[in-house]
């Protein structure tokens, strides 16, 4: 055999060892994981497993990176080149990443404006979900009205306002202009009469599910409310900033490519408030993020497949 013949040969033995150990060679063409950026809350560990999963699926690599805090935390990694996809919020993205003051409480024009501003950094905002994870008034669902009538924050406020009500929320809510305050404005609660009882949003849902309040302060998202029987009362007057959630790449990174884009849309288009609320739910009980992901995502392409057209 001649020299040529044996490094051919030694070569292609090399690449199938590669193969059958499985020890991550990768051929000189293949593409570049997309690097998924997770905050520190279990919300975004169930969007960042949701979003891998998905990715998985349409054979796009992925590599996740764990734990990078909160919106300043995931913006500042992809600023820096660290990181390629993560999923943010337009209220927080808006306050602290932007630095601008009053974020919408609209949710599209929410949307519009981070996503405009932040075009010009380098990061761009797809499709928007359904689910606004902005502040809300959570209450046990069986304290709710029929559904015939009244059950939005109008309701509430005259509940609460009846001085037979108890309000736990944290103590900041309590206080600041943009709070109970703004709610009082707009929804007429008479707050001197309000009991009030600061707490946490852990012990807030703890409360409203144990009976010791009516109404208590969470997420719109939040899963502990969810897996506690409790749900959010709709904030018609739109008093609470909208927090969109949506995914957002860097813009030349291998995130944004086409084939991620695509992928991604029919997830964006899946999830609305009380779909990622049910999931969140699901991730507090003590279920995998990756499990979650696994059976949502089928879940999707099932009924994706039920309803396109024959033929």
């Amino acid at each position: 055999m001649t020299a040529h013949g044996r490094r051919r040969r030694a070569r292609v033995a090399a690449w199938v060892l590669c193969a059958a150990a499985l020890a991550g060679c990768q051929r000189p063409d293949a593409a570049p994981a997309v690097v998924i950026g997770v905050g520190s809350t279990s919300e975004q560990q169930v969007l960042a497993a949701v979003a891998a999963e998905v990715l998985s699926r349409a054979d796009i690599p992925t590599e996740v990176r764990s734990d990078l805090g909160g919106t300043l935390g995931l913006r500042r990694q992809a600023l820096g080149d660290q990181i390629d996809l993560f999923w943010d919020y337009t209220g927080a993205a808006w306050a602290l990443g932007l630095r601008e003051s009053a974020p919408p409480a609209d949710p599209v024009e929410s949307w519009e404006r981070v996503r405009e501003a932040d075009e010009r950094q380098g990061l761009r905002w797809l499709d928007a979900t359904g689910a606004n994870a902005t502040l809300a008034l959570v209450v046990r669902e069986s304290d709710l009205p029929p559904p015939d009538a009244q059950r939005d924050l109008g309701w509430l406020a005259g509940e609460l306002s009846s001085g037979q009500r108890r309000l736990c929320a944290d103590a900041d809510f309590m206080a600041r202009d943009g709070g109970l305050l703004a709610l009082a404005a707009e929804y007429g609660i008479d707050t001197a009469g309000v009991p009030k009882q600061a707490a946490s949003e852990d012990e807030a849902v703890a409360a409203v599910r144990d009976g010791e309040c009516y109404a208590g302060l969470a997420t719109a998202t939040s899963g502990a409310a969810r897996a506690a029987g409790l749900v959010p009362v709709e904030d018609e007057l739109r008093v609470f900033p909208a927090f969109v959630v949506a995914p957002v790449v860097r813009a030349g990174s291998p995130a944004d490519a086409a084939e991620v884009v695509a992928a991604l849309a029919p997830l964006s288009a899946a999830l609305d408030t009380a779909t990622l609320a049910a999931l969140n739910a699901r991730a507090v009980e003590g279920e995998d993020p990756a499990a979650i992901a696994a059976s949502f995502v089928t879940a999707l392409a099932r009924r994706s497949e039920t309803a396109a057209p024959d033929g």
